[in-house]
């Protein structure tokens, strides 16, 4: 059994419908945080251009001869990019995004021109949660409503228990 597992685990791995690095380019944030999304090439010769894009074809960056340039950047990227030219040596070329909103989320793709290799990452923008605390009146209510929820599905349950096994003599009043 466990063999078979293997098995099938491998050939869905090879045909890349699971993949042990998907959660490493996977990145879940709340409007209005940051994300660095890396583009590391590491045993690479350093590239002169490199090409940043949201879901294929949005523009979210381009460093042409090393040089970051936002000329053709699409204006939800306006004043939201950072990039770090002083890695461009060492093969780094990620970005950070700030101030995230929805239009952030998508697939985004680092493509280095020079050897045609791309490198994918999925980002998730989520709601900000509330952070206002609730009145002690609500507080209790939520607490009661737990109590009553765990109460009723205790009587439930002793009332399946009681009508399956026979041999119970003490059951939940009916």
């Amino acid at each position: 059994m466990i063999v078979r597992c293997c098995v099938i685990y491998l050939l869905l791995h090879l045909t890349s419908k699971v993949s042990l690095q998907d959660s490493a380019n996977t990145f879940d944030r709340v409007v209005g945080d940051s994300v660095t999304l890396p583009c590391i090439y590491v045993n690479q010769q350093p590239s002169t251009d490199v090409l940043w894009r949201l879901n294929a074809s949005i523009e979210v960056l381009n460093i042409i001869d090393g040089n970051p340039s936002t000329e053709k950047q699409d204006g939800i990227f306006r004043n939201r990019i950072e990039s770090f030219p002083s890695e461009y040596a060492k093969g780094n070329y990620s970005i950070k995004l700030k101030d995230l909103n929805f239009n952030h989320a998508g697939i985004y793709t680092c493509f280095l021109q020079k050897s045609n290799e791309k490198k994918r990452m999925q980002l998730y923008i989520k709601e900000k949660p509330d952070t206002e605390k609730p009145t002690e009146m609500e507080a209790d209510r939520t607490v009661s409503d737990s109590l009553y929820s765990n109460v009723t599905h205790f009587e439930n349950l002793c009332r399946r228990l009681c009508s399956v096994n026979t041999a119970v003599t003490e059951c939940w009043p009916r």
